[in-house]
């Protein structure tokens, strides 16, 4: 009983990425989202195999699309010549319309895809879910290879909206922004991230 005990004990509050959740009785189990620091998701963005597969990751970074959101943005969704650049999700989950603002770097890169790609109208990148995936795949098996990610981490498309959301966190963005921005219908949605960024303005520092 006593090994038992502290076995419990020694596992308490000690979550690691991808690890389950502890919940309450007759609860299901669930995962912590997996995620990239920033300099990770960077590294990531530079072993893009092309501009498209650059400027899809940069959807999900920049401004926490999920992929089918980044697939759906067309040319007419964008408003980069105003003082604050917007990009309206039309192809959100439950059919809800958001606006979101638009990171410097997504706006060059959006900017760029209409005066030097060609795309004047329409869908700004127009593959499929299983090519945009093959797209993240294959950079990150790059940058792994580079030692700029971890060998054997799971990186996907939803990888990168869950960097986006936990680095708004850590910049001091407030979380009831943060789920607007993702489009989540429900706060308590949000609220998982602070499972994996439990200190977002590092207030323990004032705890005397």
């Amino acid at each position: 009983m006593a090994t038992r005990t502290s076995a419990r004990r020694k596992g308490r509050g000690i979550y690691t990425r991808g690890a389950a959740v502890r919940q309450s009785p007759g609860s299901k189990g669930r995962t912590l989202p997996e995620y990239l620091d920033k300099s990770e998701v960077d590294a990531l963005i530079k072993a893009a195999p092309h501009p498209q597969a650059v400027l899809l990751m940069l959807m999900q970074w920049r401004a926490g699309l999920r992929v089918s959101e980044a697939l759906a943005v067309e040319v007419s969704d964008l408003k980069l010549d105003s003082e604050r650049p917007t990009l309206t999700v039309r192809q959100a989950k439950g059919g809800r319309t958001r606006l979101v603002p638009v990171h410097d770097e997504l706006s060059s890169a959006c900017s760029n895809a209409v005066a030097y790609g060609q795309v004047r109208r329409g869908r700004l990148i127009q593959v499929t879910r299983s090519t945009a995936w093959r797209w993240v795949k294959h950079a990150a098996d790059r940058a792994m290879e580079l030692g700029a990610i971890s060998t054997g981490r799971k990186v996907g498309t939803h990888t990168l909206r869950h960097s986006a959301a936990r680095h708004w966190l850590s910049s001091g963005i407030p979380i009831n922004v943060v789920s607007r921005w993702l489009g989540h219908a429900s706060l308590q949605t949000t609220l998982v991230y602070l499972e994996i960024l439990p200190d977002p303005l590092g207030q323990m520092d004032r705890v005397q």
